[in-house]
């Protein structure tokens, strides 16, 4: 069912989805040049994975972006786990709250004193990093999100309010044990549904991107199963979708 090129939209509702991940920052790109998304983003990434490496920054065109074809040929260049530091290094991006959990990655995704910035590999990075700093917080679970917005009545945000907020899941972050490729077991269908229910009503979002990840939830079954678990929870029928 999902080939790799399988994107589907609702632009009246500025929901983007796909099957893999890095066609978010595609869709990132569009809406800051149709005006849906001005400034530098809060992105709240919701996943089973950090998707923080940094090589994204060195995507080819990436700086020469001028239309919607280019912006599709550098999210095309990109891979799965890379397209956040590409929108951070856009401009798109400029806040990262982290919701994954720690058992395929436990590294703090902002400290990055482990890295050679000295070095001429990561030359790049260093010159974005003396422009702005690679900022936001990171959360364990979806439940242990749920626990901060409840005791500061809010989603934690940067402390610009005035910047747009992007929720950005990849349904793999429903899978009960992502460190285990070939378990296709998911949490329970009332977890699934709570936690949707939850994301949804947290913050009113300029715009929502979502990864379906069949190879990291379990398969198309699953991916099907997920997606369609979202479509209800946000109140989408999948006949009204267009192709992006």
């Amino acid at each position: 069912m999902f080939d790799n090129d399988y994107r589907i939209c609702f632009p009246k509702r500025n929901i983007f989805i796909s099957r893999n991940h890095q066609w978010a920052f595609a869709a990132w790109q569009l809406g800051a040049r149709s005006g849906a998304l001005n400034g530098g983003a809060t992105l709240l990434h919701v996943d089973a994975h950090l998707d923080d490496t940094w090589d994204g920054v060195i995507a080819e065109g990436l700086h020469e972006m001028k239309d919607s074809d280019d912006i599709m040929k550098v999210a095309g260049r990109l891979e799965i786990d890379n397209f956040i530091w590409a929108g951070f290094a856009a401009g798109t991006i400029d806040h990262i709250v982290y919701v994954c959990p720690k058992g395929i990655d436990d590294s703090d995704p902002f400290d990055l004193s482990s890295w050679n910035l000295e070095g001429e590999q990561l030359k790049p990075v260093k010159e974005l990093l003396a422009r702005k700093e690679y900022r936001g917080r990171r959360f364990e679970s979806i439940a242990a999100f749920k626990g901060e917005c409840e005791k500061i009545g809010g989603i934690p945000l940067s402390s610009d309010l005035e910047r747009p907020v992007i929720l950005d899941l990849d349904l793999d972050v429903f899978k009960l044990r992502p460190e285990l490729p070939e378990d296709g077991e998911l949490t329970p269908v009332h977890q699934i549904k709570e936690e949707l229910r939850f994301l949804r009503d947290s913050h009113e979002y300029d715009m929502v991107t979502v990864a379906i990840s069949p190879s990291f939830c379990g398969g198309d079954t699953n991916g099907e199963f997920l997606l369609r678990m979202f479509l209800e929870t946000f109140g989408l029928e999948l006949s009204e979708a267009e192709t992006w």
